[in-house]
């Protein structure tokens, strides 16, 4: 559905929102479309979440960008921690290039698998074979060496990042997710409307709006119902 066709009444999202507020379709001075903007972006972003948290497997990205979400950054000899890009929200796979040119994963891992103390963990620079995450850091182990790694552009991020936000401008742009579910920006946008208005539409658009999560989550999760949850045992320090 398109965010604000204004030759269709019948095809747009904020008429939607409109008619699902009892509004005229030719009413934009109720519900304006710059306040329209601002809460069709709030639900487009919670919407976002909702299919990041149902796709645990599968990679998401909204359809309205033209680039992949990567990033490349390079290695600093004897560095742990690089700053993750404030684009991403949600990292998916990190790999670094070794002195050969070829590209290597780098494992995930979190400081509960360390049996060992962690400032004995990798004591030398090496290739990186895990991460972890701290804040807004990404940590490596072991630190980047000049001789195990190529440090020009050697660390390759893919992530998940945020959505493609609506501008009071749009007309014929729609929301970056399946079609099946673009109505729930106008659910969300309605009734981001309706709460403060005290209007009697509230318990409806709320049932509605529990329903296309549910139809959301069911449909993403689905996606990943054929791959098994692998449990990582613990990780022991190597010396």
């Amino acid at each position: 559905m398109q965010f604000y066709n204004n030759t269709s009444t019948e095809n747009s999202l904020y008429h939607d929102a409109l008619s699902l507020l009892g509004l005229l379709p030719t009413d934009s001075t109720s519900y304006p479309i710059a306040e329209f903007t601002r809460n069709a972006n709030e639900a487009y972003k919670d919407t976002n979440q909702i299919i990041w948290r149902a796709s645990a497997v599968w990679s998401y990205d909204d359809s309205n960008f033209s680039d992949l979400p990567t990033a490349t950054t390079t290695l600093v000899a004897s560095q742990r921690d690089y700053q993750i890009p404030s684009y991403a929200q949600k990292i998916d796979r990190l790999e670094v290039l070794d002195n050969s040119g070829e590209w290597s994963r780098v494992v995930a891992f979190d400081k509960s698998q360390i049996k060992d103390s962690i400032y004995e963990m990798f004591q030398e620079d090496g290739l990186p074979i895990y991460y972890d995450i701290e804040g807004t850091q990404l940590m490596l182990y072991p630190s980047p060496s000049a001789t195990a790694c190529t440090l020009t552009s050697g660390l390759r991020l893919f992530f998940s990042r945020n959505v493609d936000e609506f501008v009071i401008t749009d007309t014929i742009k729609e929301p970056g997710f399946i079609k099946d579910f673009h109505r729930m920006i106008s659910l969300q946008a309605a009734l981001y409307w309706a709460i403060p208005k005290q209007l009697n539409v509230i318990t409806s658009l709320e049932e509605k709006i529990k329903e296309m999560k549910e139809k959301i989550t069911n449909f993403y999760g689905a996606r990943d119902r054929d791959l098994r949850t692998i449990i990582k045992p613990p990780i022991r320090v190597i010396r």
